[in-house]
């Protein structure tokens, strides 16, 4: 009976969670082509083929979608770019990879999410706007980290690594407003990572390609551990 009843449970908790997730894809989708403003509870409530008061079993007001937007995308990244930049077992190069690529994916295939967020930052409810903003303060101190120990380990040349670490942030967040939906996610995520490390590394220090076979395994596993926090 025991096992039964944590078998409902797990199945209960998975169909939420997966309801949870298309719900934040929708609302984001016509949040962008409405507007935030604009858009209705009922609209997204029609979106997802649910009545209204269906809708309330999951969220109450567009407040609370922002809410969990900002769970999602900022508190979420932040958390495995804390784990990343931790690892004893990546060098410095790695983890520039791992994160650069992990960030580029996020905003290619979620920029829906990644925009409305960026429009919405001053005018977000509390404590949503208090914790966006922490978790973006939060993304930065671990790129900062994570180019800091590339310097002193001479794998980065000499910079100040937090316009280096904002430099990154900026040309990996830019691609949530200019890639094209249907576009190869793999290329762009590669010329990017490409791009980045050349930025930084020294010459002779580039990943070799056990390296690089490496880090597409951590980006697996990170995406992974995000796919389980939505």
């Amino acid at each position: 009976m025991a096992k039964a009843a944590r078998d409902r449970t797990n199945r209960s908790a998975l169909s939420r969670q997966l309801v949870t997730s298309e719900l934040l894809d929708k609302a984001t989708e016509l949040f962008a082509e409405k507007g935030y403003e604009s858009t209705t509870l009922l609209d997204i409530a029609n979106a997802l083929g649910i009545s209204r008061p269906g809708l309330y079993n999951y969220v109450r007001s567009k407040e609370e979608l922002l809410g969990m937007l900002v769970e999602q995308v900022s508190r979420g990244l932040a958390e495995v770019l804390e784990h990343l930049s931790g690892r004893a077992d990546l060098s410095p190069t790695e983890k520039l990879m791992t994160v650069v690529a992990l960030l580029v994916r996020q905003r290619a295939e979620h920029p829906d999410q990644f925009r409305i967020l960026d429009r919405s930052e001053t005018v977000l409810p509390e404590p949503a706007g208090t914790e966006h903003r922490e978790a973006k303060r939060k993304v930065l101190r671990e790129v900062v980290k994570v180019v800091e120990a590339g310097i002193e380990s001479g794998e980065f040349r000499s910079v100040d690594a937090r316009t280096a670490a904002l430099s990154l942030l900026g040309m990996c967040n830019w691609v949530a407003w200019w890639f094209s939906r249907g576009a190869d996610v793999d290329a762009v995520v590669d010329t990017i990572t490409d791009l980045a490390t050349a930025m930084l590394t020294t010459r002779g220090s580039s990943a070799t390609h056990a390296e690089t076979a490496r880090t597409v395994e951590q980006i697996r596993v990170l995406l992974d551990r995000l796919d389980q926090q939505r």
